[in-house]
């Protein structure tokens, strides 16, 4: 777990969107995992002051994003964390530290905890209501590294105004890209799934504000399957036919195999440091995270 250039550009961007550091927990106690030249060409950009050289993030919050309180919490205590909890196991209710945050900062953390439901409620009841989470997350090619890789549906899913919340921001950043982030289509808003094949690892970086303390409610459905009229037809099985006559399933079979093949000139043009319109739309992130005058 740990800040790097990715999550540092995250942590600009968001306070650009308005929100507060003032008061931030991070999951995990983070490590600085940026390079000396990559930090200072971010430091120069936004117009901040030098820090001395770090390992913990708390300084960077501290010296740059005008925290008071910079905060962490693990199951264990091997690295420093302020608070010990097993994220794993519900939030004590009368805890103290319910409600207090202005920003919770996920940055590889959750695809850790297998019990990803309780751990995201978690989040949900440090953040303070107008507050704000933070996630940066694997979303490809990075099986193994954790219990899960992470999908947008799911935060498009669980971002929203019915549950409390509004998403601000949703990105795919490629792990050896720095230059760019991808702004990933709502599925909801293209009335498809939002798929993804590449060559790459990828983060997923997410932005939500906190609007109000709501029960949780029934669990979230994938859009089309919450939503069958994207389909624009009768979503009951049709009923059984009679087998098709042996040479039909032979031209099928023909066509099966062009798919195949598509598929795969497909994932090898997608592999390219690029991610296709109109589901991700590139942003210049040198750009889009300058202080503005």
């Amino acid at each position: 777990m740990g800040i790097d250039i990715h999550n540092l550009n995250l942590l600009a961007h968001a306070q650009d969107q308005g929100v507060s550091f003032a008061r931030t927990l991070a999951i995990g106690r983070q490590a600085v995992h940026v390079e000396p030249r990559l930090l200072e060409q971010h430091r120069l950009r936004r117009g901040l002051p030098a820090l001395a050289p770090t390992e913990w993030f708390e300084p960077l919050l501290t010296g740059w994003y005008g925290a008071d309180q910079a905060h962490s919490v693990d199951a264990s205590p091997y690295e420093g964390a302020t608070l010990i909890h097993d994220m794993n196991q519900p939030w004590p209710s009368q805890h103290e530290a319910r409600g207090h945050y202005d920003a919770v900062l996920d940055f590889g953390c959750l695809e850790h905890v297998f019990d990803f439901p309780t751990a995201w409620r978690n989040l949900v009841a440090l953040t303070r209501t107008g507050g704000h989470i933070l996630h940066a997350l694997p979303a490809n090619n990075l099986c193994g590294h954790g219990f899960y890789q992470f999908s947008p549906e799911l935060f498009f899913n669980l971002y929203r105004p019915e549950r409390g919340f509004e998403l601000l921001s949703m990105f795919f950043a490629i792990h050896t890209e720095p230059r760019h982030w991808w702004r990933v289509a709502n599925p909801l808003t293209l009335r498809r799934r939002v798929n993804l094949c590449n060559g790459h690892e990828v983060y997923l970086l997410v932005v939500a504000r906190k609007l109000a303390d709501l029960p949780a409610g029934t669990p979230p459905q994938q859009s089309d399957y919450a939503m069958g009229e994207w389909k624009g037809r009768d979503t009951t099985p049709p009923p059984a036919q009679p087998h098709a006559a042996t040479g039909l399933l032979q031209a099928l079979g023909q066509l099966d195999r062009a798919r195949r093949i598509r598929d795969r000139l497909r994932a090898w043009r997608g592999a390219a440091l690029d991610l296709p319109a109109p589901d991700y739309q590139r942003i210049d992130v040198a750009a889009f995270t300058a202080r503005k005058p």
